[in-house]
């Protein structure tokens, strides 16, 4: 049981993805999105095409990966609780974390994408 509580709050930093998945998509959809564009390019009243060079799509994987970065920080400071005769398992489990959060930020990305 004890090792169970050790692995759940190990990875309790990657519940910032699913506390924040719901209430990032009405705040991305309501107000990024008429704030910045959608990555469709514009055309202005002479009728030039004016491309939008930064929009909700650049600002929803700004944010996505400013998270998986909180994540990581979080994993280090979290793997102090594995003993540092295991330091191998540490830095495995920091990397772990990184690239878990990376793969979800890419998901994330992919679902919230204005065209």
């Amino acid at each position: 049981m004890k090792l169970v509580k050790k692995i759940a709050v190990l990875i309790t930093p990657l519940l910032l993805f699913v506390v924040l998945f719901i209430p990032y998509g009405w705040v991305n959809s309501h107000f990024i999105l008429d704030w910045l564009g959608c990555s469709c390019d514009i055309i202005d009243e002479a009728g030039n095409i004016v491309e939008n060079n930064f929009n909700a799509n650049d600002f929803t994987a700004l944010f996505w990966v400013f998270i998986s970065i909180c994540v990581a920080t979080i994993s280090v400071f979290l793997s102090k609780r594995i003993p540092k005769e295991k330091m191998w398992f540490r830095v495995l489990y920091i990397v772990g974390m990184l690239l878990i959060s990376l793969v979800i930020t890419y998901q994330f990305c992919q679902m919230m994408t204005w065209d």
